[in-house]
């Protein structure tokens, strides 16, 4: 009995320490690295380091008004204008010169031409929802790292740097969507706050992004708040209450939110600070990603959350999870995990599936994929990671 005594006081000791520590960051964290959002790759493997495009025939043109649909999806005219984008700032990424003027040239008339301006009215309806996602996601947050890659690489007059600041200033204030002080009243998601949805927290990357840009300590802060109730409001088996109702995407969707914590969790890497192992009563994000490959072995572990089927888009039964293998929305958040928890049980899991591929499943079969291409080939998306998930996000 005094052993089990000590065993549970250590266990609550350190999860204490760890919550004061992640309090204390929360409240006083400072950008220690201006402008470094994250730093130059030096080691390449995993990296499209080649720039293959040229302004004068692939140019970028700025998007002028958004026009997301009302129910479900987003303006993918901005995805089709950011799979372009991708092809200057992934070269810039690991340092190459040319490839970094040209992100400059495509944000300077990104800037000049006042581009993604949202017209629709502030109402929280569906295309609220989707026009502020379509620009957190595909033009603040990757053209906000983007352009501190190019700040590592050449220099930008100041003129230039301030049209380029203000207009990211401008998007990320006019679609801030962090969801403060609302919580879900109904349904599988009751008494969630709705700032641990995943639109929220893209929301918040931009923010963190933005303040590292600036300098602004508290608008960088803003994201451990989002980060914080993801994590304190997932359920004790690791599922994410607001993404697994979601029907047939219910698990494209808990990846999603997967994705922006360690989005979240790497930006604060970056600047000093260690999130990572946050813990709020047992819950974390060890536990989240437990839940993921659980589910991968066994589907039915997440029907009777998923049977709730709400907004689940296309994928309309919820017996069938939508998890494609080249998605980066479904994929991107392993490969930082993994590298940084190479001992932990979730990943030593993996690493037996690997092993003895015989009996697998084919979700089972998608991420031992992944788990064997870390550190070879690169993962061309980079949508919810922000980055290049095989270049900047391993730890190497």
């Amino acid at each position: 009995m005094k052993r089990i005594l000590i065993f549970v006081f250590s266990i609550l000791l350190f999860t204490s320490s760890t919550n004061a520590d992640f309090k204390k960051i929360k409240k006083e964290a400072i950008v220690n690295k201006p402008e470094i959002i994250f730093p130059i790759a030096k080691d390449l493997t995993g990296c499209n380091t080649e720039l293959k495009l040229n302004l004068k025939y692939s140019p970028v043109k700025p998007i002028l008004i958004l026009d997301a649909p009302e129910d479900y999806g987003l303006d993918d005219r901005f995805s089709d204008r950011l799979s372009i984008f991708d092809d200057y700032s992934f070269p810039c990424g690991t340092g190459h010169k040319v490839a970094c003027e040209s992100v400059i040239k495509i944000l300077l008339e990104w800037s000049k031409a006042d581009a993604a301006k949202r017209t629709g009215p502030n109402d929280d309806e569906s295309k609220y929802w989707n026009d502020t996602l379509t620009v957190n996601l595909f033009v603040a947050s990757p053209m906000m790292a983007a352009y501190s890659f190019a700040k590592q690489v050449v220099n930008v007059p100041s003129d230039q740097d301030k049209l380029i600041i203000n207009w990211f200033k401008k998007i990320v204030k006019k679609n801030k969507h962090l969801m403060y002080k609302q919580t879900y009243k109904k349904g599988g998601a009751k008494g969630t706050p709705k700032r641990a949805h995943n639109h929220a927290l893209s929301s918040a990357v931009a923010h963190m992004e933005l303040g590292v840009l600036t300098s602004d300590n508290k608008t960088f802060r803003t994201a451990f708040k989002n980060f914080e109730a993801a994590i304190k409001y997932s359920r004790k088996d690791g599922s994410l209450p607001i993404e697994t109702r979601r029907g047939g995407r219910a698990m494209f969707y808990q990846a999603r939110a997967m994705n922006v914590l360690v989005a979240i969790a790497m930006i604060a890497e970056n600047q000093g600070y260690d999130i990572w192992d946050y813990n709020h009563k047992g819950r974390d994000f060890h536990n989240v990603v437990k839940f993921f490959i659980d589910v991968l072995e066994n589907q039915e572990v997440i029907f009777k959350y998923a049977k709730e089927s709400k907004h689940p888009g296309p994928a309309k039964d919820y017996k069938k999870q939508d998890l494609k293998l080249k998605n980066s929305s479904n994929w991107g958040w392993f490969y930082a995990y993994a590298t940084r928890f190479p001992n932990h049980e979730n990943i030593k899991r993996i690493k037996q599936w690997s092993e003895n591929k015989s009996d697998l499943n084919p979700y089972q079969v998608k991420i031992v994929r992944h788990y064997e291409n870390i550190g070879l080939k690169p993962f061309s998306s980079a949508t919810w990671s922000v980055v290049q998930p095989n270049c900047h996000s391993v730890k190497k």
